[in-house]
């Protein structure tokens, strides 16, 4: 992580690790230690939620709006019904829920598809086990961080970058797709040119930062007038 948290730095992000959001307001956000960022743009990436059928399916339900499930991925107390992947609560080798991630969704979705034809032939559900193969994420070139296996082997930079590359490739659905992905890559890799920007606002008027304080004052303003207009 160490290596992580230094190209992000050497990029300009700013990391507050052990640091909740509290409040989003619409010229700042209020962090869980006191401190503010004061901004106008707000992307808020807070993890997965059940969908809302869900919510309404009248099924037990675990943090996150995930259905609870048995070892075998069927809902108790409802027969012939099955959850699975993201939407839910799958608990692992040590209890805790699985996460949220495509190859635990596609390993419990072939797993209770053998469940559901075995109920149908008469024969016993089995307990699903997933095999943990670890997870990568990618930076930017030559920056990515891979956790290989149940034992959360760690690989970081050129490496990891092209086991990220490798096994995303590999996903791909046809010889041609792989073959003109892999072209793109090459030319981007060797490429020093950044691609088009999606945003030009060079012409926007400057933020105000004391926007809330200025529609603070406005309303205190507004209720003043309304006190002096009223009939006594």
């Amino acid at each position: 992580m160490n290596n992580v948290a230094e190209i992000l730095h050497r990029d300009g992000v700013v990391l507050n690790l052990g640091t909740a959001v509290n409040e989003v307001h619409s010229a700042h956000v209020l962090l869980s230690d006191g401190s503010t960022i004061k901004t106008h743009c707000v992307i808020w990436r807070a993890g997965l939620k059940g969908a809302v059928v869900a919510s309404v399916a009248g099924l037990p339900q675990a943090r996150g709006g995930r259905i609870n499930v048995q070892h075998d991925l069927s809902v108790e107390g409802f027969p012939g019904v099955y959850a699975l992947g993201d939407f839910a609560n799958i608990a692992g080798t040590d209890g805790d829920a699985l996460p949220q991630l495509g190859s635990v969704a596609q390993h419990s979705g072939r797993w209770a598809a053998k469940n559901i034809l075995a109920e149908i032939e008469g024969q016993r559900r089995t307990v699903f086990r997933y095999h943990d193969e670890g997870i990568m994420a990618m930076i930017g070139k030559n920056a990515a961080i891979a956790e290989i296996g149940e034992h959360r082997h760690k690989l970081e930079g050129v490496v990891a970058y092209s086991m990220w590359l490798g096994v995303h490739l590999a996903l791909l659905t046809s010889p041609q797709v792989k073959i003109e992905t892999f072209i793109d890559w090459v030319c981007d890799y060797f490429s020093c040119a950044r691609g088009p920007k999606l945003l030009d606002r060079s012409d926007a008027a400057r933020i105000n930062w004391r926007d809330d304080d200025t529609d603070t004052w406005s309303r205190r303003q507004r209720k003043h007038w309304l006190a002096r207009a009223e009939p006594r």
